[in-house]
């Protein structure tokens, strides 16, 4: 099934469910998952609002955690590290007040694995890697739990194809490019063997940086790093994982450059640009582009994206106890999922869903600039 017939399934569903039950919650967040890998960002956070708001309606911790954990994954596909790590946190906390059962195991899992990569991303990798690790630890408490070892007492092979997927990341991120590459093969094998294309795709795309670190350290020849990242595009493409697929023709047009292929070189780097105009990850505050690097951001309840340092100071400069969206006009006066009101008198403002445990510290919002 496509993920454009996934989301015409999800949202058929919608008219057959009352508003506000378990079930509506969890076709919600089907249809926030699916925006999601088609990097429908704006109407992922809008869905994962209503099945956050259905879950503290109804008081279904489990459906609340797997909002924080996509929560978290969008955040991370956005390139903002530290929001990611914040929901992942919060996921993670849910998951250790839950009662241990099959279905609650499956979503301890799923917060830890979210915890792995977020970590991973913040450069965390020993922590990271506790968290992936399918050795079991002396003390075998829930904090030490590793996703991989339960994927595989469980027999849950998404889990553990996209834990294998994060230890090649760790791997990459120490430069141990062998061990990552092996990593990411192994993942790739399980997840073409369930059919599952969405963990095979970011497999792929984990081994394809691989080669391009080699390509780069001149260890290896263009043509491989061709032939593979020429495959990694039909696979993204056929999902419609849009931010992917730029990554990916970004790096085709620099291996064409080496080639001394101008014209492939400038066809790419042509689609490339329209897929980013395509994706509007445009800022409403500043006008400049988010999400394809580093930075932090923001969002308001109309789901609209922001530069922290934009929705800041949209609070801070109007007087009026609410204020409109630069991109709709919507009035607000709290931040997504914020469900307090803004305080002026706090400079920066907290973000909303920082964790109680005290592994999760208040964190504050910084500029990048």
């Amino acid at each position: 099934m496509t993920t454009g017939a996934a989301l015409a399934y999800a949202r058929h569903s919608l008219y057959n469910e009352c508003e506000q039950c378990t079930t509506a919650g969890h076709v919600h967040l089907t249809v926030g998952s699916v925006y999601l890998e088609l990097a429908g960002f704006n109407k992922a956070l809008d869905s994962f609002q209503h099945a956050h708001r259905i879950a503290q309606a109804i008081h279904d911790p489990a459906l609340e955690l797997q909002v924080y954990v996509g929560l978290s994954e969008l955040f991370s596909r956005l390139q903002d590290a530290d929001k990611s790590a914040k929901y992942a946190s919060k996921a993670y906390d849910l998951s250790r007040s839950l009662q241990l059962g099959d279905l609650n195991s499956r979503h301890h899992r799923a917060a830890l694995l979210q915890m792995a990569s977020a970590l991973r991303k913040q450069g965390e990798l020993g922590d990271a890697h506790d968290y992936c690790s399918p050795q079991p630890t002396e003390v075998p408490t829930s904090w030490f739990q590793e996703a991989t070892r339960l994927a595989l007492v469980s027999g849950d092979q998404a889990t553990y194809a996209r834990s294998i997927r994060i230890m090649g990341d760790i791997y990459r991120k120490k430069t141990d490019i062998n061990k990552a590459f092996r990593q990411y093969e192994t993942a790739m094998g399980s997840a073409a063997a369930m059919g599952d294309r969405v963990i095979q795709m970011e497999s792929m795309d984990g081994a394809a940086r691989c080669l391009e670190a080699l390509r780069l350290q001149h260890k290896i020849c263009n043509c491989r790093p061709l032939e593979f990242n020429t495959r990694l595009l039909e696979v993204a493409s056929s999902v419609g994982a849009k931010l992917l697929v730029r990554t990916v023709r970004m790096r085709l047009s620099r291996i064409y450059h080496a080639l001394g292929d101008e014209d492939q070189k400038l066809h790419h780097e042509r689609v490339a640009f329209r897929l980013q105009q395509d994706l509007d990850l445009m800022c409403g505050g500043c006008g400049s582009p988010y999400g394809l690097e580093s930075d932090s951001l923001e969002a308001l309840p109309c789901a609209h994206i922001l530069h922290a340092r934009c929705a800041y100071d949209l609070f801070r400069r109007s007087k009026k106890k609410k204020r409109s969206c630069p991109e709709c006009d919507r009035t607000s006066s709290r931040l997504y999922l914020n469900c307090t009101d803004y305080n002026p008198s706090y400079s920066p403002v907290p973000l909303s869903v920082c964790s109680s445990d005290s592994h999760c510290t208040s964190h504050q919002a910084t500029s990048s600039v």
